[in-house]
């Protein structure tokens, strides 16, 4: 599939305080993107940047065939045939719904800009609303609203800044399907900021994990989940600790004693990722709460401190006799009282190991 949104090496700052410096990503015709990570690390800075609010000061921006940034020059945002939804959704509150998402379109013909307003009211399914005004809808339909307005002028790319973020969680969850159908329905290439993992994982096709305005990995949800390239993006993707461990050959040794990772593949579980150039030292291992099963009479003792039900599983904290905090999310140990103490072991599905201090 083609490239639509090239942007390479960007560098941006506000005064001397550099924002993200290098950064390079590239999403292709039709796909949904999303820049994910904790607040202050560049995500929103980037998505100004490729709005025209924000300059660059090195690299450049190109969308399709035409360059919108690069050190010294900017495309006006108006030129750029990008839309953009705000946090706040940045509705008229003196104009109607139908009004909002007609503002837009002034260089359509009148039979136009009644047909793509049509259009798009029956989309995001507000045509019993056209003529409400936003602040008498709720705040998904606002949301809806704010959508539809900037889908009306059929922008080449859509930019969507945190559009969730003032939601409670089941409405989250239900506009971030909508969302994404409606986008693909349209075939809509889109950058959504968030640092929402669900958000993230529900929308995007791809996605960058971002910290310190740097792209840690760029990949699809199940990628960044099941093999976090790095130590950083395993602590910000998903449930899981990472316990200090050391190799020795094929030998991991850690809390829970001692693994041997050339056995991994021949038990049919998943191979140990990222391992190349790990052959002895200190590590660093992602223990999911899959990975901590019920062991043997040989197998450490965890003692059960605390249990969280999560609805689909409970979450048991163990806790071993050197104070090491253990999560399962195994049944055997979701039926065991507070206090009660079991054997705990290691299953090495899908374990990631990681140089320590990476």
């Amino acid at each position: 599939m083609a490239t639509l949104l090239d942007i390479a090496t960007i560098t941006c700052r506000y005064g001397e305080r550099v924002v993200c410096d290098g950064l390079s990503l590239a999403v292709d015709q039709g796909d949904i993107a999303c820049l994910l990570g904790p607040s202050g690390c560049g995500k929103t800075t980037v998505l100004r940047a490729v709005a025209g609010f924000e300059p660059v000061y090195a690299g450049h921006i190109t969308l399709g065939d035409r360059e919108l940034s690069r050190a010294g020059f900017s495309l006006p945002p108006e030129q750029r045939q990008i839309g953009m939804v705000f946090q706040d959704y940045a509705l008229f509150p003196h104009l109607t719904v139908e009004q909002n998402i007609v503002f837009g379109l002034h260089q359509f013909s009148s039979d136009d800009r009644r047909r793509i307003t049509r259009q798009m009211l029956e989309l995001t399914r507000l045509t019993d609303y056209a003529k409400v005004w936003p602040q008498q809808l709720s705040g998904g339909q606002q949301q809806r609203v704010a959508l539809a307005r900037a889908l009306a002028p059929k922008p080449q790319l859509l930019l969507l800044d945190e559009p969730f973020s003032n939601l409670d969680t089941e409405l989250r969850r239900l506009l971030c399907h909508e969302v994404r159908d409606l986008l693909k329905a349209q075939g809509t290439t889109a950058i959504l900021v968030t640092h929402d993992q669900s958000e993230a994982f529900t929308t995007a096709d791809r996605i960058g994990v971002m910290d310190a305005g740097r792209i840690l990995q760029w990949g699809s949800a199940r990628e960044l989940y099941d093999t976090p390239a790095t130590a950083a993006v395993a602590r910000f993707i998903g449930q899981g600790q990472l316990l200090p461990g050391r190799v020795e050959g094929n030998l991991l040794t850690s809390v829970l004693g001692v693994t041997d990772l050339s056995a991994v593949a021949a038990s049919g579980f998943g191979g140990t990722s990222p391992l190349a150039g790990i052959s002895c030292g200190p590590v660093e291992l992602l223990l999911r709460p899959w990975n901590l099963v019920p062991g043997s009479e040989t197998s450490v003792l965890g003692r059960v401190t605390a249990h969280s039900f999560q609805g689909a599983f409970t979450l048991t904290t163990l806790t071993l006799a050197d104070g090491t905090e253990l999560h399962s999310q195994h049944d055997a140990f979701a039926r065991l009282p507070i206090g009660a103490e079991a054997p705990v072991a290691l299953l090495p599905d899908r374990l990631n190991l990681y140089p320590a201090n990476s």
